[in-house]
């Protein structure tokens, strides 16, 4: 009875057996659609495997009537794994022609002994054995050697790990075998086994033992060869594998250290084809022989190799080794990286000189403890500079070249502190002008003139830039180059310049934030920004009543203001109001005033953060006089009464108050025309101007202020000499005309028949 299947994949073969419900192979292998329990379907064993064919003829199972089976079983709609089920029976075979027969027999002797009542005809016969066969299996069975758990694991992995190369485990598996020596119990396939792996074991000491010596005589060379050797002999061997590993040299493989980790670079291998070959990296510890493999990476494939180490050690120094590997096995000998310190350094180092300082800005690893900064410049001794975790700013420096080393600090896992080489950077202090630190802007003496005056800046040129959008804060460096900086204001300048001071007469319109910066060569530094408004005056304004307390004010909108304010003086009264360009473009401007007469003035208001404003040179004023108004009536005769017409004139004035007010308003006069009708049964047309008729009344404007006027139509009409029909009608003639509201009767009142 065999002591071990011999068969690679022993458990996953069982797995998949049990998946498709087979207890061992030869149920795979019996007639679809009957079992081993079924009458007629056994099969033999003990001389060679066989099984049930046509006629009930026994068959060898070998690979023809295997793939016969495999393929009826797939027709009867087999599930699919049942094919690779076969396929690990075929290699059986392919292996050895009684394969197949080892493995159903070592499944059935642990099958026999796992039966309650141990080995038997009777369980036999239940798994299927030919009843002929099934008592001298069950014999078979009780005087095979018996197996520990332990020896039974060895037994089905032995294979396994021997293909791995692994032949120092392997080796040790097979003392775990019943000690039957030579031959372990009789079986002879895993005695030839067992010898052939004892003696690669032999074998792999043999050349470790020279390889030892050749490293004492310290040809490293030939030393490196007998370990390869023995690596290959053993892959498994920690010792074969530290000696190479220690006898090969730095080549090739280059390893970077960098903020994610250690980067690892080798070149091509023009004796491989691209995608054969691949790699298995290690870790090593520098100084000694501890080697780990990398795991966090994938193995690199193909034609070279670029991969990143994530899991070194910070702060440790460590050095890397790539086997190269042909299918799985060791094909050469192994590149060495040189040693490194896995400390990673800054990256992007930007640094940037001001006024007597450097700054410096650069992107700091992970897990950084801290970072130490040393500057040497014009003095060659070194200085520590405070830094933090992205820079440092090192001020108080004097004009010339100042060279930085910057360093990270580590923590082992030791708690040991590390710190990296250092990445080198310097920079030049150049002289830097002075900033302008007092800045005055007013109004001069002059109409329209801007006085500006400054004090420092003593260092350097002074310009009143007119800066777009949010000024520089004062004493900032500018770190734009001095020909890209806004322009100057193009005011026209008034008088000679003086040191420390300038006149300037801006436009109407113009809002500008006048900021002091002081150049000296390429460098600037900016100063005091001032907001300065010269607003627009407001042209054409003019007023108008649309009803006797509404007013409207007419303007043209001054440029570059956004609201005007509105004052108005009535009844000694003053009334204001603030006013937006889009509500007056929507709406107009109309006021409620009174009856009394008004003064009006509009001013632009400055923006809203404006420091210093020139107003404009005279402001907008206009007038609006009394709402004055003359009214007539004509009293028509009745039944009671005379049978004279009269007509009343009056003229409503406003009560003067204040210092608008008029004491004597001075009125036009009033002129009454009638106009007769053209043919006796015409109807006469009301004039339409004062020639348009017959004047038949006149009343100055110092009548109208008298008081109410009565006077005798009919009397008047006559001595005009017009006859019934007519109409009459009153206008309003002199210069203060304009100013005055007619309020006329109804049209039937003033038709006379």
């Amino acid at each position: 009875m065999p002591l071990s299947p011999l068969v690679p994949g022993w458990a996953e073969l069982r797995t998949a057996e049990r998946s498709a419900g087979f207890r061992h192979a030869a149920d795979a292998l019996l007639p679809p659609g009957s079992t081993s329990g079924t009458p007629g379907a056994c099969f033999q064993i003990l001389d060679g495997l066989r099984v049930p064919g046509r006629g009930g003829r026994r068959r060898h199972v070998d690979r023809v009537l295997l793939a016969e089976v495999r393929d009826a079983a797939l027709r009867a709609g087999a599930p699919e794994p049942v094919r690779a089920l076969f396929a690990r029976y075929d290699a059986a075979l392919v292996e050895h022609p009684m394969g197949l027969r080892r493995v159903v027999l070592y499944q059935l002797l642990h099958l026999l002994r796992d039966t309650p009542g141990g080995p038997s005809a009777e369980a036999a016969t239940a798994l299927g054995v030919d009843p002929a066969e099934a008592a001298a299996l069950a014999h078979a069975a009780r005087r095979a050697a018996r197996t520990t758990p332990a020896a039974r694991t060895a037994a089905e992995t032995l294979i396994d790990v021997w293909r791995a190369g692994h032949t120092r485990r392997a080796h040790a598996l097979t003392r775990q075998l019943p000690a039957a020596a030579p031959a372990p119990a009789g079986d002879q396939r895993l005695a030839h086994f067992v010898t052939r792996v004892a003696s690669r074991a032999r074998r792999t000491d043999a050349l470790l033992q020279e390889a030892h010596a050749l490293e004492r005589r310290v040809a490293t060379d030939a030393a490196a060869e007998h370990y390869l050797r023995a690596l290959r002999t053993a892959e498994d061997d920690t010792d074969a594998l530290h000696g190479l590993l220690r006898t090969c040299r730095p080549t090739v493989l280059r390893a970077e250290v960098r903020q994610d980790g250690v980067r690892l670079r080798w070149p091509t291998d023009p004796q491989q084809p691209p995608g054969r070959r691949t790699w298995r990296l290690l870790r090593g510890a520098a100084g000694c022989d501890q080697w780990t493999e990398v795991t966090t990476v994938p193995a690199p494939t193909g034609d070279g190799g670029d991969i990143v180490d994530k899991a070194a050690p910070l702060g440790e120094r460590v050095r890397y080794a790539a086997l190269p590997l042909d299918g799985g096995r060791i094909a050469g000998r192994a590149l060495v990286s040189a040693e490194v310190l896995v400390a990673p350094e800054v990256s992007d180092v930007t640094l940037t000189d001001g006024r007597a300082r450097v700054d410096a800005r650069w992107r700091t690893p992970p897990d950084t403890h801290r970072v130490t900064v040393l500057r040497t410049g014009p003095d060659p001794a070194a200085t520590d500079v405070p830094a933090g975790p992205h820079g440092f700013t090192d001020q108080g420096l004097p004009p010339g070249d100042h060279r930085y080393r910057i360093h990270c600090v580590y923590r082992t896992a030791a708690g040991r502190e590390v710190r990296s080489p250092g990445v080198a950077a310097h920079r030049t202090v150049h002289p830097w002008p002075d900033p302008v630190t007092g800045l005055t802007i007013r109004q001069g003496d002059t109409p329209g003139v801007l006085n500006v005056d400054w004090t420092g800046g003593a260092r350097g040129q002074v310009r009143l830039l007119d800066w777009p959008g949010p000024p520089p804060a004062p004493g900032e460096d500018l770190r734009t180059p001095a020909a890209d900086l806004p322009p100057e204001p193009a005011w026209p300048p008034c008088g000679a310049p003086r040191a420390g001071s300038a006149a300037y007469r801006p436009p109407a319109g113009a809002t500008t934030r006048l900021t002091a910066v002081t150049v000296l060569g390429d460098r600037a530094v900016a100063g005091p920004s001032v907001r300065v408004d010269v607003p627009e005056g407001v042209p054409e304004l003019a007023a108008r009543r649309v009803e006797p307390t509404r007013a409207r004010l007419i303007f043209d909108w001054p440029r570059a203001t956004d609201r005007v304010l509105v004052r108005w003086w009535q009844s000694g009264a003053t009334h204001e109001r603030r006013l937006t360009r889009s509500a007056y473009l929507r709406e107009g401007l109309h006021l409620a005033v009174t009856r009394a007469a008004a003064r009006f003035r509009v001013e632009p208001l400055a923006v809203a953060d404006a420091d210093v404003v020139i107003p404009p040179a005279a402001a907008a004023e206009t007038a609006l006089p009394a709402d004055v108004a003359i009214s007539y009536a004509l009293d028509r005769p009745g039944f009671l009464t005379a049978r004279r017409r009269r007509v009343t004139v009056r003229a409503d004035t406003p009560d003067p108050a204040g210092p608008v007010g008029e004491a004597v308003p001075e009125l036009p006069e009033f002129v009454l025309v009638a106009r007769a009708a053209g043919a006796p049964r015409q109807a006469p047309v009301p004039p339409r101007t004062v020639r348009d008729g017959t004047p038949v009344l006149r009343l100055s404007g110092a009548e109208l202020l008298a008081g109410p006027v009565r006077r005798d139509l009919d009397t008047a009409v006559a001595d005009a000499g017009v006859r019934r029909p007519y109409t009459l009608r009153a206008f309003l003639t002199g210069p203060h005309a304009p100013a005055v509201r007619l309020e006329e009767p109804p049209h039937k009142d003033l038709v006379v028949r």
